[in-house]
């Protein structure tokens, strides 16, 4: 397939998939927005949890989705079909991979949550299969550059999960009834990417050599960010009361809003971060994820009654002074992950080490140092937010600047 590169197709490509990426968050949103309605504080407290904890589980998605987009860019056009199949194999493994490992450590879990049956993780592990599975789906249409695929299974995915968690929702008024429609949703919208991408894996598969190593390289990155993107809603239901945690759980909703927006962003931009165009794709990254950030942290400053009155009703209205730190948290965090991109296109491994230092940044503070508050957890996200998007922001300056420079000349 030949790559376009123009102008005009690379804004193409970023509309479709910032479209498709909108509306499967938009529906996740919606997801959470329902439940807070349905369950009420106490209960959506569990949800949140262990929405917490299926993030956290799907980030090996993320990782076979970096690993797979790259390595096909780079596979012979002869082999690619072959290569994509196999991928789409390995998907499916890493998946009940990322099930199993839930399910061992289901014990820790329970105590860490105060959960009062094994069920609902059961339930998250089962997600975790179509979840990991899409990944390695995502990761074939980006690197085959299909990018219409791409979109198509980013919004079966999307919509197969949300219709499931509403209709779970408001059928069960549970916490279980809701984990049983979020799990047979994604599973549903799961194959019928796999029937989307059909096309780019008809062959016998060729074995990609290295593919999991490569993965577990990039899935440690992206697992020390989304622990440190989601711990603290995992700390507010270990510290706080069970209606505290539930009122931090719809705070984390307006959070999640400013980190996922920008997504489409690394998507489309990725590729370019590994080129000579790096300087330029790293600075129109940070710009624009900056710029998206300061839109969501002003309306919601300007707002916060209506923004938590969407989010979760009249029932969360003391989040109301306090809903502008949760945009902030999300905007910054959302930075932090553009930055921690610009790392992974060339397989940098040292920037994990920032990571895993601003996540126990953010325990310390919230656990030894800052009261134990639904607005002190959130002040211990934002400031470890806040060092890591400067870390990252300072880094990125300096080697931007040594791109810039002009070669010496030879002697």
């Amino acid at each position: 397939m030949a790559r376009v590169t123009g102008r005009r197709a690379i804004l193409s490509h970023t509309f479709i998939v910032a479209a498709a990426l909108g509306v499967g968050q938009v529906l996740a949103y919606i997801v959470s927005v329902v439940a807070a309605r349905a369950l009420g504080p106490e209960q959506f407290g569990v949800f949140a949890a262990l929405l917490g904890v299926i993030l956290i589980g799907s980030v090996l998605a993320l990782g076979i989705q970096a690993v797979a987009a790259r390595r096909l860019v780079h596979i012979d056009s002869a082999d690619r079909e072959g290569a994509s199949r196999d991928i789409l194999r390995d998907g499916l493994i890493g998946g009940a991979a990322a099930a199993a490992a839930t399910l061992v450590i289901s014990p820790l879990l329970m105590w860490l949550l105060r959960l009062q049956g094994w069920l609902p993780l059961l339930l998250v592990a089962l997600t975790l299969i179509p979840l990991t599975w899409a990944g390695s789906q995502y990761g074939v249409a980006q690197g085959r550059e299909s990018y219409r695929r791409l979109a198509a299974v980013y919004l079966a995915v999307g919509l197969g999960r949300g219709a499931g968690g509403v209709v779970g929702a408001i059928a069960s008024q549970s916490v279980l009834g809701t984990m049983v429609g979020l799990t047979i949703g994604t599973a549903v919208g799961a194959l019928i990417g796999r029937w989307c991408i059909a096309p780019l894996a008809r062959a016998h598969p060729v074995r990609v050599s290295g593919f999991f190593g490569e993965t577990a390289h990039a899935t440690h990155a992206l697992l020390a960010l989304f622990v440190l993107t989601n711990v603290d809603v995992l700390l507010a239901r270990a510290l706080l009361t069970p209606y505290q945690a539930g009122e931090y759980g719809v705070g984390a909703i307006i959070a999640k809003v400013a980190f996922w927006l920008p997504q489409f962003i690394g998507v489309v931009l990725f590729p370019r971060f590994a080129d000579q165009r790096r300087a330029r794709a790293t600075l129109v990254a940070v710009g624009a994820v900056a710029a998206m950030g300061f839109v969501v942290l002003g309306v919601t400053a300007a707002v916060p009654w209506l923004v938590v009155n969407v989010v979760g009703g009249a029932a969360y209205a003391e989040l109301i002074p306090i809903a502008w730190m949760f945009a902030a948290i999300g905007a910054l965090f959302a930075l932090a992950q553009a930055l921690l991109l610009t790392r992974l296109a060339l397989d940098d491994r040292r920037a994990v080490i920032a990571v895993w230092a601003a996540a126990a940044l953010l325990v310390m503070l919230a656990t030894l140092v800052i009261a134990h508050s639904v607005s002190g957890i959130a002040s211990s996200a934002l400031l470890a937010g806040a060092t890591l998007s400067v870390a990252g922001a300072v880094v990125a300056g300096v080697e931007i600047r040594a791109l810039r420079r002009p070669p010496s000349p030879t002697s």
